[in-house]
This record gives structure tokens, C-alpha cells and sequence, in this order.
């Protein structure tokens, strides 16, 4: 569903003789703050003018930038095809007016008070299957986002690179074409539309459907008082995510959970950092899924900055806005 069309639906949806539909002014250059336009209505004489930003529905790590948004513009409206109620009840905690395409809606404004939740959600077309956010897919896209030059090197070198087979590389490029994601600029080359767009997708994917995969184990210091920093990893086979990396990268975070990726075998974590293993440890580890050329101190920023998003917590929000400002925005 465009973007217009979930406006549009969730104002045929609301009582005309409580909101009246002026104006929508879609945005053609999107800023820093993905506003996607300016919308205009009317309530019991009340012209209001509101910041708009669309979405189809919203993931619990998208809360933080919707907050942003808020505090950024003085009259900011979220207008999404479908909200969770818990997700409904963070949007009006945290004072973000918003509209679904049911019709059902929470403004605070003012004098004006408008709260509708008694509209069942419309019933959406489920969305075919799309080869770009398989398993295999999003190890692919993850290659795109470390490399966006990589989307037009051969099919044979973009396999090698991510590491699967060469018959998935058409598919993952049809898929991204198909979702607007990648835009073909003439026979030969491409380009990623959007590509903070396509990060906060495949943030979403990675969560639901490649991060579960990844897990291995869970595990403890051996020494509870281990000052995680003087832990000497090999970094060619293993990393730190998550918090740790994020605070490595900034010094920003105190962590308290621990992400490590790796291509040791438990047997290989334990005797050489002296982990124990631990159901409920505070040490998680996974397979490392990219290309090794990638890693640095850390794994690569785009995914420290996923692991910090997935993470509830103002501080890890906090961290990895820190690092999409500073380390993988200045590379779009």
C-alpha cells in the first residue's frame, strides 16, 4: 500500500463530522527525518497542519526515531496501515499523535483531545514471498549495505562475496526491485533507493528471520569479575556486537549483555576466553554470516548499529543513532 493510499484510507475511515480532510502535500526529497509530507484537516473548526510520517506498521526498534520526530517538529503525525496495541499505547506514552488506516486515531493537541480505538483492523493483503529477505537473501542485502559499489559488480562475484550460491543473486536483485528498495539505471548498473530505508528493512527481517537462525549459546565469564575489555579475541574469527561493540565504538554504553559472532566452536570459546556455558548467561553468541574483509575492531557498523536498535533501552537507541551519524551515514 503507497503512501497516499493508507492517507487516504484512514481518513474515509475516520467520522466526517469530526475530522474533515483538507489537504495532503506528499514531500518528493525526504530530509534527515523521513517526513514524508504535510497534511492539513479540519476538527470543530480547528485548522491543523501536521508533519507526517507513513508507515505500514511499526517495529519496536523504529520507536526511538518516531520519538525523534516528535521532539524535532513542533506538529508531527504518524500515519501507519496498522498498529499493535502495545505499540499504540508507547505512541501515546511518549506523546506521538498517530492515525491508522482504520480509522482508528490518537491526537493531543492543545485544547483538543481525539482518541478512537474501536475500528478492527483492515484485513491487508498478505505480501508474497520475496527472495530478498530470505535467510539466504538478507546475507546478500547485509553484503549491498556494507558495499552498496557491490550491487554492480557480476552475479559470480556478488556469490563469492556473500558467500551463496550464484542462482540466488538474481532472485535477491528482482526482490529488491520489486520492493522499490533498488532502482535499475540502465542495462548495466543500479543503485539503492533509500539506503536508511533499506537498513531499517532489513533490521526487520534480520530480527524475524535470520538473527533467530544465528544463535548458538548462550554463556558466562568464568570469572565474574572478567573486565570484558581485556578478553584478547581473534579477531578473524571473533568479534564483538551489540553492546560491547557499541561501546567500543563510542564509549557510550556501560554493557550489560554481551553479543559475540564467531566461527569458533563453543568448545574453542570456552578454552580460549574462558567461557562457561550458561542458560542464562549473560554472553550470546552467533555464527558470523558476512565476508571477513568486512570486520575492524568490531563487527560491521551497520550491524552493531542493528543489534543496538533491536535492544530495548534509551541508551542503546541512544548509542546507535550515535553511530549511524557518525560512522555509516557519512558512507550513504
Amino acid at each position: 500500500m503507497e503512501e497516499e493510499e493508507i492517507i487516504y484510507k484512514a481518513f474515509d475511515r475516520l467520522d466526517k463530522n469530526i475530522v474533515i480532510f483538507l489537504n495532503w502535500e506528499t514531500k518528493e526529497k525526504k530530509d534527515d527525518m523521513h517526513i514524508d509530507g504535510v497534511l492539513q484537516f479540519l476538527f470543530n473548526d480547528h485548522k491543523f497542519k501536521f508533519e507526517v510520517e507513513v508507515k505500514k506498521d511499526v517495529k519496536n526498534h523504529q520507536l526511538y526515531n518516531l520519538i525523534e520526530n516528535k521532539n524535532h517538529f513542533k506538529d508531527f503525525l504518524l500515519v501507519a496501515e496498522k498498529l499493535y496495541p502495545k505499540t499504540k499505547k508507547d505512541l501515546r506514552d511518549n506523546g506521538i499523535n498517530y492515525i491508522e488506516a482504520n480509522g482508528n486515531a490518537y491526537i493531543n493537541k492543545n485544547d483538543v483531545y481525539i482518541f478512537i480505538d474501536t475500528n478492527k483492523p483492515l484485513k491487508t493483503q498478505k505480501e508474497k514471498g520475496n527472495r530478498a529477505f530470505t535467510k539466504t537473501g538478507l546475507k546478500v542485502v547485509f553484503h549491498f549495505l556494507l558495499n552498496p559499489e557491490l550491487i554492480n559488480q557480476t552475479q559470480r562475484e556478488i556469490a563469492e562475496i556473500a558467500d551463496v550460491g550464484l542462482g540466488n543473486i538474481p532472485q535477491v536483485i528482482n526482490g529488491l526491485l520489486e520492493t522499490h528498495h533498488l532502482l535499475k539505471l540502465n542495462t548495466k548498473e543500479y543503485i539503492i533507493n533509500d539506503y536508511e530505508e533499506l537498513l531499517d528493512k532489513w533490521i526487520t527481517e534480520y530480527a524475524q528471520t535470520l538473527r533467530p537462525t544465528l544463535f548458538k549459546q548462550r554463556f558466562r565469564f568464568q570469572n565474574r569479575d572478567q573486565n570484558w575489555r581485556e578478553i584478547h579475541l581473534n579477531t578473524d574469527k571473533t568479534l564483538w556486537g551489540g553492546e560491547p561493540a557499541g561501546d567500543i565504538l563510542t564509549n557510550h554504553l556501560r554493557p550489560e549483555n554481551f553479543a559475540l559472532y564467531t566461527t569458533e566452536t563453543n568448545k574453542d570459546l570456552m578454552i580460549n576466553y574462558k567461557l562457561v556455558p550458561d542458560e542464562d548467561g549473560e554472553i550470546f553468541v552467533y555464527e558470523m554470516f558476512w565476508n571477513t574483509k568486512f570486520n575492524d575492531k568490531t563487527v560491521p557498523n551497520q550491524l552493531v548499529y542493528t543489534d543496538l536498535m533491536i535492544i530495548n533501552g534509551k541508551r542503546c537507541k541512544e548509542t546507535a543513532k550515535m553511530i549511524f551519524d557518525d560512522r555509516i551515514k557519512p558512507n550513504i
